[in-house]
């Protein structure tokens, strides 16, 4: 387990995540983040938004390639 301080707003919050899941959070809040040392709301909402639009775009490719296999093999 590591422990993480991320400061949002003014501040800071203590995590602990699992040691398998840290770097790829890391990496994720480099993503988002740019390595800001300290986040607003607004970012986060900003990368909320981004997210949630992602997986909207991703979720409507898969049902569209789903619906071509679909229709190749029936």
């Amino acid at each position: 387990m590591k422990k993480l301080t991320i400061s949002i707003s003014a501040k800071s919050f203590d995590i602990t995540l699992d040691d398998e899941f840290v770097t790829f959070f890391e990496g994720e809040l480099t993503r988002f983040f740019k390595n800001k040392s300290s986040l607003e709301i607004k970012d986060i909402l900003a990368a909320f938004i981004q997210e949630c639009h992602d997986k909207f775009e991703n979720e409507k490719t898969e049902k569209e390639i789903l619906e071509k296999l679909e229709s190749a093999l029936f």
